[in-house]
């Protein structure tokens, strides 16, 4: 790692009101800065990031975003260029975001922009690809001029519709859009804009919580980035932006020099909606740049999995960087070597008004699709398939308690060349499950049991990740209401590389036996409790190569079964190989 990838240090965690003070700060002079101090501010940027992304979790009140950090937060040079973004935070958001600061001031110019002023959107298009997922971007002015931006997005309960479903046919159904427009002019919220959301929530405080909590992240950043501005004197971001889109743009190129030039191409099945959903792939690797086309992927659907291009585009462009440049920071200059495109109207691109509220479970299946591509450029070098797609745990109840609980349950990651994967990871989101104790202070529920799941992981020289088994009810003896939008790899499980066998399947059934194998809407009865069976990730490499101490490790642990052992690593009872 070179030193423009200093990873950021401590955290400047000091108190103050999260109420945005709109300074304006004056400054008389413009050093130039030495490569030393452009590299410590480079940090600092990170760390104000970092700060931004703390706020937020601080000041929301939904599970997901205080407790799972399903989130983003990121600060824009002038132009509205990404600089830098928060470790804390999601694919998903952070590269949606890189492009909807500049999408944003199409609509609404800098040039009329006020100190003060900030703006927001959930236009699945312009955002983070479902209308859950708010957009808020704040300018930062010194001397009336605008200097940067800070941007942050999260997801927001409920906003009205048909909720957390992918049952609507279109994105009328799934709730409220809210246009590009001010939050906050000058210092005067818009409370019409959140009064509009608050009308159309069924948890209305929550809803409004949320969106403020993005506000006051940003004005928390704003007075770091804006202090630190005035600590070294600066009067603009331009040397500094030009720096780290150099160092970026050169390790890019320089990482890119390992992957041979080329056409590749994938395929890859999903369980879809009715019907199976084939994703397909042709990546061209060039000296400087990747071009990938998602031509061939299955039309979009009449069912709310689909996928506007921006979000298919960040988990596509997310997968080839982890794999082939992860020492360079996430950037515009990092991702403007990577292009992404397909015909419209596709699964992965689909157009408005495409219903398209569990669209993750198309845009996180991409990274294994990238690297199918780069395993026939880069073979043994790329880990096997994971479980992909998030599942989330939307469950309801109404009559006389009525709530709403969204959580996340973690499937395993898929093993890599030289390691075994990792367990329960929400790869490639990046999230955390909201704790059972929160989850259940959140809402009437009970989770009876959080467990590994032996022999999910697949065999291999190095194991999959192991998935786990969750089975939760109401505490108050209530139906509940369930929906499986997000439940994917229920028929097949993640595939294994050079010779790994698969991850286990997916399976949700209820306590009575009930088998649940679509993405409807499903009712609990009272006094039932679901359980929820993750796939497991992919194993890399011959079962039989596998180090028996490593097998033995397994097996002690409970991670394998005396079964797997014996008949697919071939360990014998008395701990021998056969």
């Amino acid at each position: 790692m070179d030193g423009s990838t200093i990873a950021a240090g401590p955290l400047d965690t000091g108190a103050g009101s999260l109420v945005n003070t709109a300074t304006s700060l004056t400054l008389n002079t413009k050093p130039t800065l030495d490569y030393v101090a452009r590299n410590v501010l480079w940090n600092r940027l990170i760390s104000v990031c970092e700060e931004q992304a703390n706020a937020l979790m601080r000041a929301a009140f939904g599970a997901i975003v205080r407790e799972a950090g399903d989130l983003s937060a990121g600060i824009f040079n002038a132009e509205g260029q990404m600089l830098a973004q928060a470790v804390t935070g999601t694919p998903g958001h952070v590269n949606t975001m890189a492009a909807s600061v500049n999408a944003m001031l199409k609509i609404v110019p800098s040039s009329t922009l006020a100190n003060g002023d900030v703006l927001v959107t959930n236009d699945p298009w312009l955002g983070a690809g479902h209308v859950f997922d708010f957009v808020v971007v704040t300018p930062v002015f010194i001397d009336d001029k605008i200097v940067a931006y800070l941007a942050s997005t999260s997801h927001i309960v409920d906003v009205g519709g048909l909720g957390w479903s992918a049952e609507g046919r279109s994105v009328y159904e799934e709730g409220v859009t809210i246009p590009v427009m001010h939050l906050r002019k000058r210092d005067t919220i818009n409370e019409d804009l959140l009064n509009i959301v608050t009308a159309n929530s069924r948890v209305p405080h929550e809803a409004r919580g949320d969106i403020l909590s993005l506000l006051s992240s940003n004005d928390t950043g704003a007075r770091r980035l804006q202090d630190l501005m005035q600590e070294y004197s600066l009067l603009d971001l331009c040397e500094l932006s030009a720096f780290i889109f150099e160092r970026s743009e050169q390790g890019t190129k320089a990482a890119l020099q390992n992957a041979p030039n080329g056409e590749y191409h994938s395929e890859l099945s999903l369980d879809g909606y009715d019907s199976p959903i084939k994703l397909c792939a042709c990546m061209r690797i060039f000296d400087e740049h990747i071009e990938v086309d998602l031509a061939g992927s299955s039309p979009a659907i009449a069912r709310g999995i689909n996928c506007p291009l921006n979000y298919s585009a960040a988990y596509a462009a997310f997968g080839i960087r982890a794999l082939l440049t992860p020492q360079v920071p996430n950037n515009q200059a990092s991702l403007n070597a990577i292009r992404i495109t397909a015909p419209p109207g596709l699964v992965v691109s689909a157009e408005r008004p495409a219903p398209v509220s569990a669209r993750h479970v198309i845009g996180q299946a991409l990274p294994d699709l990238m690297f199918g591509c780069l395993e026939k450029a880069l073979p043994d070098q790329v880990l096997a398939e994971s479980a992909g797609a998030l599942w989330t745990l939307s469950l309801s109840g109404t009559g006389d308690n009525p709530f709403t609980s969204l959580n996340v349950v973690l499937g395993g990651m898929g093993a890599r060349p030289t390691v075994d994967g990792l367990s329960a990871t929400a790869f490639p989101s990046g999230v955390g499950a909201v704790p059972v104790e929160a989850a259940e202070v959140a809402a009437p529920l009970i989770y009876h049991s959080k467990e590994f799941i032996a022999d999910s992981g697949g065999a291999g020289k190095y194991r999959g990740g192991l998935s786990q088994r969750l089975e939760v009810g109401s505490r108050s003896g209530q139906e509940l209401s369930l929906s499986a939008a997000a439940f994917e790899r229920l028929n097949e499980g993640p595939a294994g590389r050079q010779g790994g066998h698969r991850g286990a399947a997916g399976k949700v059934y209820l306590s009575d036996g009930t088998r649940i194998e679509h993405k409807g809407i499903h009712r609990i009865p009272a006094g039932e409790t679901l359980v929820l069976q993750t796939p497991g990730g992919g194993g890399f490499g011959d079962p039989l190569h596998r180090d028996r101490s490593k097998v033995k490790h397994d097996l002690a642990h409970g991670l394998i079964s005396d079964e797997a052992a014996e008949h697919t690593y071939h360990l014998s009872n008395n701990g021998s190989e056969d």
